[in-house]
């Protein structure tokens, strides 16, 4: 007598449909719930976009012809759903409050410069998140891997003028994150591969707030145990102490900004306000002089080919700009709504 009798592949595949069914609709249900206490503590649940949920099977049919990805701090598939062309995000990080990115990018999908949230899908243990389409390249991987990108599109994508523009666009968003919500929301993991250029309109569009925390209402600043930022770009309260306020997204502004300028992967270390360790990632320690530091010394040649001495007081600016983010103490650091305001005069 055979082990499986009266089982039929038929039985054996609807026993198997009806447990998938159970899985995805339990992922659903704690998801769901997730993304709710998300929504409510960042802005009392008065959303300003609503989210829009696919289904598993939806989210298997719009990338199952997919050959092609963009690597950012996760994984971005391209797929085509309704008719339209979409990027697939997969959670990769295990520290990524991926419930929370959904909830801050839902309601920051009308800025232009925030990567725009078509929807998501609950029915994965992690949920998938679903972008509008970019032909997109990362702000990293366009300055510091020159090699590997054409030559003229970087130049343009790259110019002074694009380079500006891109610190404006960042620093209007950022702004929103401190200003527009019941408490302000600390991104803090501002770098270079969280920011994409669409290589069509040269927009840069900030992504992932899955590191993103809330400051508790009537409070300026929280601690955190667990430091969850990139080398390089961690404020030195944050570092040493935990610390994380409005002021932290700052000083990541500053080294952005930084970058922006050297094309370089440079970052800076404030000792005793007098002494700047400037640095390449791939090379030692240097340590050197604030005051000896001239910005036409460390400023990318791909700008000054471009423009010479004519824009040397943008420089100057925008080097000054840097020093004010990157202050050791950051009561001297100015807010992000300032910085903003000093772009614009800048770039004008």
């Amino acid at each position: 007598m055979p082990i499986f009798s009266g089982l039929t592949w038929k039985t054996l595949f609807s026993s198997a449909s009806a447990e998938r069914r159970k899985k995805e609709h339990d992922c659903y249900l704690k998801n769901g719930s997730c993304v709710l206490e998300e929504l409510l503590a960042l802005c009392d649940g008065n959303c300003r976009i609503p989210i829009h949920y696919f289904s598993a099977i939806e989210i298997e049919n719009a990338i199952k012809h997919s050959k092609s990805r963009i690597d950012l701090s996760d994984v971005y598939i391209t797929g085509s759903l309704e008719n339209r062309l979409i990027l697939v995000r997969f959670n990769r990080c295990r520290f990524n409050n991926i419930h929370r990115d959904i909830a801050i990018t839902a309601q920051m999908s009308h800025l232009k410069n925030v990567l725009r949230l078509v929807g998501c899908c609950l029915e994965f243990e992690e949920p998938v998140m679903v972008y509008e389409y970019v032909e997109g390249i990362s702000l990293s991987y366009l300055l510091f891997r020159k090699s590997n990108h054409d030559d003229q599109t970087r130049k343009s994508l790259l110019s002074w003028g694009n380079r500006l523009r891109i610190a404006n666009e960042v620093a209007s968003a950022i702004v929103f994150l401190h200003t527009e919500f019941t408490t302000p929301i600390i991104y803090k993991d501002l770098n270079p591969s969280n920011v994409i250029i669409d290589e069509n309109r040269g927009v840069a569009k900030i992504l992932d707030f899955s590191l993103s925390i809330s400051l508790p209402p009537g409070k300026l600043e929280v601690v955190k145990d667990i430091i969850t930022s990139r080398n390089g770009f961690l404020a030195p309260e944050y570092a040493i102490s935990g610390i994380v306020t409005q002021k932290a997204d700052v000083y990541n502004f500053g080294v952005v900004l930084l970058q922006l300028l050297t094309g370089e992967k440079m970052s800076t270390l404030n000792i005793e306000d007098r002494e700047y360790i400037m640095y390449h990632a791939d090379s030692d320690f240097k340590m050197v002089d604030i005051e000896e530091i001239r910005v036409m010394d460390i400023a990318d040649s791909a700008i000054l080919e471009e423009h010479g001495i004519e824009i040397r007081q943008q420089l100057e600016d925008c080097w000054d700009l840097v020093k004010k983010c990157t202050k050791s103490r950051r009561e001297e650091r100015p807010y992000m709504i300032e910085i903003a305001k000093e772009l614009r005069r800048i770039h004008n």
